[in-house]
């Protein structure tokens, strides 16, 4: 992240001590005279600048020298620090102004002092002083021709093998692997069982084990031409889809929630997910899909079907974790960019270039302006729009195409359901006053909230309809013990009196409300439980009491130790004369009879019309329409908010230098990376120049990713990083000859693995050779298979596939129950409502949130989802078996699995036959079959046993393992 340390900002600002004064006794030159600035600008920068701002300094502030005229005009960090002839634009001046920086930091300089320096620059800034080399006073430069030459930057070179190579070679790999192999004189490991060659195609093609009947298949004709159509089966598979999908959503970071300060739900990023699916199906060209993920939303369409996975498609660049809560949005703008800028440079080039954010790169060819033109593309991108709540922002949402039917059917909903919510809340209003008036049309004497006393904090509310007079205050739930509310009245006669509590009843009221009552005989104590009432609509009896006339007589609520909302809305006091008007309506006189009757019958008049049409609200609820799609997408800005990026010194929001055209990285550009005519924001710009086909590393960058997942290590073993810092090509002239055949055939995903799998590379075995070791232990040279972990999913979903519960139907929008927020951001608030790994579904269609990832599928080295994964960590360690062996859902499986072979086949053998099958992919070995007989004794048709035996396989380095 930029820093912000004093000694690196404005250094050159101690030029002005705060001793130092003119001479009042000396004659002022002419600002633009030699003399002045002898007098009155040198001293100062000899006595206090020097030290940090000179060629002979220790350590230079702020890449800044003020030790001659060049230098202060070229500047450091922040740019020059003068401009002549400006002084309003000169940063010097605005410093010690405190107009920017505040310098020096211990106080403002004297008027006249800061007066002279303006003087002095305004004149023309006149500075005798020798000057000293550019060289000398620039900051470290890049050599931009130097960088091209670096293996990464050159163009693809094309070579067709000519070298000889061992026997069973099957072509252009073979040929490249095989000539390095006879050049070290390593002999290459065999070609693996047939059985461990089906599993390793069937996990790296489609993640998911083979089934039994293809084990078969595969037994009765391990032909060459039998494993070709089997590649071909598999590629068209929508395990295939779904396998590769997964990988690429390791690169694109991919989560359905927000994760860091603000754990906000992606409602929408199973779309993009889905996208991925379906486009790896069709076998979708990798350049139209780095397009789409870069520009999608500009791009030409020709169907509804293709507007919509071009949107959904961009929702790539919305997908890394923010800081939604902070409150400085210029650093948050600039905070989400740099991580789009990181994820672009290290998806589709192999490059780090977030380090330019700040400065230089420090081992690329990578100035900060080229950041900054990249910058400047994504600043004029829109990826956050508006707030969830105050200060907390939200992504931008793109509506999605859908039929006119579907946009009609929503309106003419939304306002069906607005209409009726108006007419319910008339009709409440209406029962409303139907049912209660003011204090003054009620029996006794009644003390409302607005005259009584409080204590503590009240908050006055209209909330929850039905009260007395204008409202109710309520405790919010908060400051237990602090607040009291007193209801005092002066009763015209002695005698008892009930006294009754006014509130609104509801379950997160308090339960045990403490009340005091001050009559006669002293202070009684009562409780209320405000989650109901005794007598509708919105009174309970605290009983009777007596009170004389000349005594307080005064109710008191408190919240001392309650559990949920104290609502205080009035207290009444009904003498006896009070009670018998209530009780026997019947002895009023006929006027108020008729008067009773007529407010009873509009009661249940607006009780009744309330009732319908609360239920035609239900009725309508139950036909809602499905909602009108959106993608979490980005659109680029009004075009009056298009604009190039300033360089934001050491990242620094607030701290800018120089403006720089939008456009590239030069290192990789054969011409200028400066876009000319920027097509809006120009992220369509940067999609065609990521996707030309003479761009010297989007192929490698790829084609080194899908020979990783395939052969265990990338050609370049640091598939995010392709720079200085990276490893080496082991095979360049083979890499780039993949790459180049990858783009000459159109940029197809499908071709470029068939080529991999059908080599003879790729079958060799993984087992232990001493020479082989000794000559090449890091099996660079690919003298054998790479011994590779499964990755979590696959793990997972075999079992769920032993089990036979495996189900291969997607899952879609799998967030919909979540609401802005996918927790309440503490460790309880998710129980119960995230999908977790015992749903039956394929593990990609588990939700990914960010926080809640699975303890199972942590330890067993799933993607992080706050990062960019290009390769997965690989452990095996025993805290992986002991979660496998621990695990309740695991164990569960187990289980079924069990109940599965026990039911599907019959005699020991054949149900050991069918464990090894399902779990391990083979059939059992000599050594298996011994230790099962040994294991099992007398138990063979016991179903504990058998889910043991299965538990215990489940747990084995060789279930996790690939060979």
């Amino acid at each position: 992240m930029p820093t912000s340390r004093p000694h690196q900002r404005w250094l050159f600002t101690c030029v002005l001590a705060l001793t130092w004064t003119p001479n009042p006794a000396f004659t002022k030159e002419p600002a633009d005279s030699v003399a002045f600035f002898e007098n009155r600008i040198r001293p100062v920068l000899v006595e206090h600048c020097y030290e940090c701002h000179a060629a002979d300094a220790d350590e230079i502030g702020g890449s800044l020298l003020l030790d001659s005229s060049d230098a202060m005009l070229v500047g450091g960090d922040s740019g020059p620090a003068i401009k002549p002839g400006e002084t309003d634009a000169s940063p010097l001046v605005l410093a010690i102004r405190y107009e920017t920086s505040e310098m020096p930091p211990k106080g403002k300089l004297p008027d006249e002092v800061i007066r002279d320096f303006e003087d002095w620059i305004a004149a023309g800034a006149t500075d005798p002083r020798d000057h000293t080399s550019t060289e000398m006073i620039r900051r470290d430069h890049i050599d931009m021709e130097q960088g091209r030459q670096f293996w990464a930057f050159q163009p693809l070179d094309y070579t067709e093998p000519t070298g000889e190579s061992y026997e069973g070679s099957r072509g252009a790999i073979d040929q490249f692997i095989g000539q390095r192999l006879l050049e070290s004189g390593i002999q290459p490991n065999p070609q693996s069982s047939n059985e461990i060659r089906l599993r390793r195609l069937s996990f790296d093609l489609t993640g998911l084990p083979p089934s039994i009947e293809l084990q078969q298949r595969w037994a009765a004709d391990p032909s060459w031409q039998h494993w070709k159509r089997i590649v071909d089966e598999m590629l068209e598979s929508p395990g295939f889809a779904e396998q590769w999908a997964r990988h690429w959503m390791d690169v694109a970071r991919y989560a359905d929630s927000n994760g860091s300060d603000f754990n906000a739900t992606f409602h929408e990023a199973w779309r993009y997910r889905d996208y991925l699916v379906r486009s790896i199906a069709s076998d979708q060209p990798f350049d139209q899909m780095i397009r789409q993920q870069i520009a999608g939303d500009q791009l030409p369409y020709e169907s509804d079907a293709e507007r919509h996975d071009n949107v959904v498609a961009t929702t790539f660049l919305m997908l890394g974790t923010k800081m939604l809560s902070e409150r400085d949005k210029t650093k948050l703008e600039l905070d989400v960019v740099d991580e789009q800028i990181d994820t672009i440079g290290r998806a589709f080039l192999g490059l780090t270039l977030g380090c330019a954010r700040c400065h230089d790169h420090k081992f690329d060819p990578v100035p900060t302006s080229d950041y900054y033109s990249l910058a400047g593309i994504f600043k004029s991108t829109v990826t956050l729009k508006g707030e969830s709540q105050r200060y907390v922002s939200t992504w931008n949402r793109v509506p999605l195409p859908t039929t006119e039917e579907h946009r009609t059917a929503v309106r003419e909903h939304d306002i069906a359901v607005l209409n009726l919510k108006s007419e319910i809340a008339k009709a409440e209003k209406a029962l409303e006053e139907a049912k209660a008036g003011n204090p003054d049309d009620l029996h006794g004497i009644v003390i409302d909230d607005t005259q009584a006393i409080k204590t503590g904090t009240w908050k006055e509310s209209t909330y929850t309809k039905g009260f007395v007079g204008q409202g109710y205050v309520h405790d919010n739930n908060t400051e237990k013990g602090t607040s009291t509310i007193r209801f005092s009245a002066e009763l015209p006669a002695d005698g008892p009196y009930e006294i009754r509590v006014a509130f609104s009843a509801n379950t997160n009221r308090a339960s045990k409300v403490p009340v005091t009552i001050e009559t006669s005989n002293g202070v009684k104590t009562a409780t209320i439980n405000q989650r109901k009432t005794e007598i509708p609509p919105f009174w309970t009896s605290l009983g009777t009491f007596e009170f004389e006339s000349a005594s307080p007589a005064a109710v008191t609520l408190s919240n001392r130790d309650t559990d949920g909302y104290v609502i205080a809305d009035a207290v009444q006091f009904l003498s006896v004369d009070d009670l018998h008007k209530i009780n026997h309506p019947e002895d009023a006189p006929a006027e108020n009879k008729e008067q009773a009757a007529a407010a009873r019958a509009r009661i249940d008049a607006a009780q009744q019309n309330v009732a319908s049409l609360k239920k035609e609200l239900q009725e309508l609820a139950k036909n809602t329409p499905p909602p009108l799609p959106q993608a979490m997408a980005p659109t680029d800005r009004p075009t009056s908010k298009i604009s190039d990026s300033p360089v934001h010194i050491r990242g620094e929001a607030k701290n800018l230098g120089e403006i720089v055209p939008r456009g590239f990285l030069q290192v990789c550009s054969g011409g200028e990376a400066t876009i000319p005519n920027p097509r809006g924001s120009g992220r369509l710009d940067l999609a065609d120049w990521l996707t030309d086909p003479d761009h010297p590393l989007v192929s490698r960058v790829f084609v080194n990713r899908v020979w990783m997942h395939l052969m265990g290590e990338g050609l370049v073993r640091t598939v995010d990083n392709f720079g200085e810092r990276g490893e080496r090509p082991t095979h360049p002239e083979l890499l780039d000859y993949l790459a180049t055949d990858f783009v000459r055939n159109g940029w197809h995903l499908k071709p470029l693995i068939r080529e991999i799998v059908n080599s003879a590379a790729y079958h060799r075995s993984s087992d232990y050779n001493a020479e082989g070791m000794q000559a090449d232990a890091e099996n660079r040279l690919l003298w054998r298979m790479h011994r590779r972990r499964l990755p979590a999913e696959s793990i997972r979903d075999t079992m769920l596939s032993a089990a036979g519960i495996l189900s291969r139907t997607p899952i879609y929008d799998s967030m919909k129950s979540h609401g802005v927020l996918v927790s309440a951001n503490n460790g309880n608030s998710t129980a119960g409502k995230i999908t977790g790994v015992a749903s039956p579904c394929r593990s990609i269609y588990l939700p990914v949130v960010r926080g809640y990832v699975p303890p199972m599928m942590t330890a067993l080295d799933a993607a992080d989802p706050d990062l960019l994964v290009g390769r997965r960590p690989t452990t095996n360690v025993p805290g992986q078996a002991l979660v496998l062996i621990n695990a309740p859902e695991i164990n569960d499986w187990a289980q079924k699995t069990a109940d599965r072979v026990v039911a599907s086949t019959e005699g020991f053998e054949a149900r050991l036959d069918f464990v090894y099958q399902l779990c391990l992919q083979r059939l059992p070995s000599k050594e298996d079959k011994q230790l099962a007989a040994s294991f099992f004794s007398d138990n063979q048709q016991s179903p504990d046993a058998w889910q043991q035996w299965v538990a215990a396989l489940f747990a084995g380095t060789e279930f996790r393992l690939l060979d």
